[in-house]
Parts: structure tokens; C-alpha cells; sequence
């Protein structure tokens, strides 16, 4: 085992110190010790920053496993009622599906497509936020209405008779 020098010659330069300024032996011993311990701290310690995580960051794509995560982690708050990130998220994803559409969340006929509890899910501003079941019901009938406006036959007439509707 090797025995470090600097926190000796620590010790008998504190002791040494505080001795000739006219301090007690023991009170001179005690400011060595904590010079000593000084020096044994400063020569432990690394001066250089800790390297940060080495990590790559892959291009996320949209729809992707982490973000599902991310919302998953996000979803509930204390309060057992659905955090502000999923509602705003839950409005742009309705927002795209009701566009499909060719509606908004500000048209009156939202709310006949939609029913009166996911338009207030959707459009609430103010607290209380809404609860998992609000959110949950909102997304099973955002699911219903379905990714694409459903034809009628004023618009299928330029498409071949026999093909099936998008």
C-alpha cells in the first residue's frame, strides 16, 4: 500500500502554523488535522466534468413506439384526470381526423358526428381537465368515425363502378 505524502506534510505545516502563531499544542494539532484533511479531499477530487451520456438519437418517426411511450407516461396526472400534453394532443389528432371530413371543431355539425360528450372533451379549456373515461370514450368514437370521409355515389362517379370505396 502506498501511504500519500501531501496530506503528512498538511498536517505538520497546519500544526507547524498554528503553533508559532502562539496557539495551543492541541488547538495547533486540530487545525492540522483539518488541514490535512483538506489536502486529502482537494487531491481526491477530479476537476474535469463528468462526460455527458453518449447516446444517439434516432429520427423519431411520427406515430413511432417512443412517442406512444412519452404519451403513456404523460397521461395521467395526481389529480386522476388526463394531463394538458394528451389533451392537446388528443385535439390535433382529432383536428386531423374531422379535416378528413371536411369539418372543424367549430362547426355545429361536429357535434352531430361526434355526440356532446367527445365535443366537450375536446373543446374544454378550463379545469377540471377531463378523466381517463371522457378521453377513452372521446378516442373510441374518433375511432367509429373512421380515417377517411365515407363516399356517397354524387362522389364515386368518376371512379370505376366496380372498385370499392376508399
Amino acid at each position: 500500500m502506498r501511504m500519500e505524502w501531501r496530506p503528512l506534510v498538511g498536517l505538520l505545516v497546519g500544526l507547524l502554523a498554528a503553533w508559532a502563531a502562539g496557539l495551543s499544542l492541541r488547538t495547533s494539532v486540530l487545525i492540522g488535522l483539518f488541514v490535512a484533511a483538506g489536502v486529502l479531499l482537494f487531491t481526491r477530487l477530479d476537476g474535469t466534468p463528468d462526460p455527458g451520456w453518449d447516446r444517439e438519437r434516432s429520427a423519431r418517426r411520427h406515430g413511432a413506439r417512443g412517442e406512444v411511450q412519452d404519451l403513456a407516461w404523460a397521461m395521467v396526472g395526481r389529480d386522476g384526470r388526463i394531463g394538458e400534453r394528451v389533451l392537446r394532443r388528443l385535439r390535433e389528432v382529432a383536428g386531423r381526423r374531422l379535416a378528413r371530413h371536411g369539418l372543424s371543431l367549430a362547426d355545429p355539425e361536429t357535434e352531430r358526428l361526434l355526440g356532446t360528450r367527445a365535443v366537450r372533451t375536446l373543446t374544454r379549456t378550463a379545469s377540471p381537465l377531463p378523466t381517463v373515461a371522457d378521453v377513452r370514450y372521446t378516442l373510441d368514437v374518433l375511432d367509429r368515425l373512421g380515417p377517411r370521409r365515407r363516399t356517397t355515389a354524387d362522389d364515386d362517379t368518376d371512379d370505376d363502378p366496380g372498385s370499392p370505396a376508399p
